[in-house]
């Protein structure tokens, strides 16, 4: 019974390299598989610090390296990573240039509306404008064209009546004052009367109501003036009644040739 049990703790004790103070050789694989069990937590933790802030890959394999923990297949997955995030920045910044692309193209059609808008309100103002000048034009017109027989009636009593007495001269320049202030507020409002005798005919603003011969003016000449014609703006109001001119070859003449 001694002798097994002696044999029992003979076994049961360590050699003697053991007592000489030689390292196991698991002693020697202990840091190894702490280093790779390391390895792997920090591989299978998420990539987030204490504060949980983001970790990037790149961080990770940083850190790794600092610590002195970095091996291949840390490498390989940090490596991973960063391709996969790499692919996903590209995927974003493709995203991101069709966005670039579709919002400067809505710019540009913007801006073009915007142009187009801008002209089309030029040409409505220049319209507006022109077409409010015209209507002035037409009311000052048709208002000038009521008042045109008044100025026939003073311009034929100036032609035609006779003054015998101081009276009645005091009366004739009493209306002559009138018809004097009557034609300067129509000149004021741009009316001016249609040039006549000793001018060419012009059917545009002329109504010839008479013709006579004459060999000393031209063919053509506005000899007298039976009424007046006025125009605004450009714009006939009344053509001028007169008397043309034409050249006639008398028996004289046929008979030299």
């Amino acid at each position: 019974m001694l002798s097994a049990r002696h044999a029992r703790g003979a076994l049961s004790r360590p050699p003697q390299s053991r007592a000489a103070g030689v390292r196991p050789p698991q002693a020697f694989r202990t840091p190894v598989l702490q280093r790779r069990v390391v390895l792997r937590a920090a591989e299978d933790a998420p990539a987030e610090a204490a504060d949980g802030v983001v970790i990037s890959p790149l961080d990770r394999a940083k850190k790794a390296l600092e610590d002195g923990l970095l091996d291949k297949e840390t490498l390989t997955g940090c490596l991973a990573e960063l391709e996969a995030e790499m692919g996903r920045l590209r995927a974003e910044a493709s995203a991101a240039e069709e966005r670039a692309s579709a919002l400067e193209a809505t710019a540009s059609n913007t801006k073009d509306q915007f142009v187009r808008l801008t002209a089309d309100f030029d040409n409505f103002r220049r319209r507006t404008r022109e077409e409010n000048a015209q209507l002035t034009d037409n009311v000052r017109g048709d208002v000038i064209k009521e008042l045109l027989p008044i100025v026939d009636n003073f311009e034929l009593a100036r032609t035609q009546v006779k003054t015998e007495t101081e009276g009645e001269a005091k009366i004739n320049m009493s209306y002559q004052g009138l018809y004097k202030q009557m034609v300067d507020m129509m000149r004021s409002l741009g009316v001016e009367a249609v040039p006549t005798t000793g001018t060419p005919f012009d059917p545009a603003i002329h109504d010839a109501i008479m013709r006579e011969p004459s060999n000393s003016h031209p063919d053509g000449t506005v000899l007298q003036e039976f009424r007046k014609g006025f125009s605004i703006g450009g714009k006939l109001l009344r053509p001028a009644m007169v008397k043309v001119s034409y050249t006639e070859e008398g028996p004289a003449n046929s008979s030299e040739e």
